[in-house]
């Protein structure tokens, strides 16, 4: 039952104290950009100003004060801190490339993939390929680990967006601003990427 009750806790900070969650980059764009991300941290770390900054944090996301219907999966997910949502969106791009694992045949060409993602996490990704995106070349293979991390934060942006209006960004609030996350992805990502995350985050 405690266990419970500290998820519905978490949860209704989450929804109605963003600035608890929020890093300084995402609260400099509230202010128009006339205040720094240092000055941001400062104010952040202010408990006497968490109602007031929430608020605005509110006000600028176009947050709403009804309460979403988001499944038990979702939430967990969504309440994640920002180094677990780093590491799903690291196995979900795995995952977005694992068909383009699974088809490798030269050993050497294993041994490079192994260098640059972890065995672990390349025998992760042919585990779970029934959800993979289509086939990609993986030369050069020195930046590999670059482009499948931006597919993954592909995949996150493509489930923030899934989720009703307002949880998505309340989540990336927690993260730095880049494109892959923020973006609209492509077709296959944006599709994919739901389900994905989802295998992702079921994994430890």
């Amino acid at each position: 039952m405690t266990g419970k009750i500290d998820d519905a806790d978490a949860w209704q900070s989450f929804l109605h104290k963003p600035a608890l969650h929020a890093i300084a980059s995402r609260l400099a764009p509230c202010f128009g950009g006339t205040l720094s991300d240092e000055a941001c941290v400062h104010m952040l770390t202010a408990e006497r100003l968490e109602t007031r900054l929430s608020r605005l944090i509110g006000d600028h996301y176009g947050f709403s004060s009804r309460e979403p219907q988001v499944d038990e999966s979702d939430r967990h997910i969504a309440l994640c801190d920002a180094d677990r949502l780093a590491d799903i969106a690291r196995k979900a791009g795995a995952i977005y490339w694992a068909t383009s694992f699974a088809n490798v045949i030269r050993r050497e060409t294993t041994a490079a993939l192994h260098a640059q993602l972890g065995e672990a996490l390349c025998e992760f990704a042919v585990v779970n390929r029934d959800l993979a995106g289509p086939e990609q070349d993986l030369d050069p293979i020195a930046g590999l680990a670059g482009r499948v991390t931006a597919d993954g934060w592909r995949c996150l942006g493509a489930w923030c967006d899934a989720l009703p209006a307002g949880v998505g960004m309340r989540v990336r609030l927690k993260l730095p601003p880049r494109p892959e996350l923020d973006g609209i992805g492509p077709a296959p990502s944006t599709q994919l990427g739901p389900p994905i995350v989802r295998r992702a985050a079921g994994s430890r």
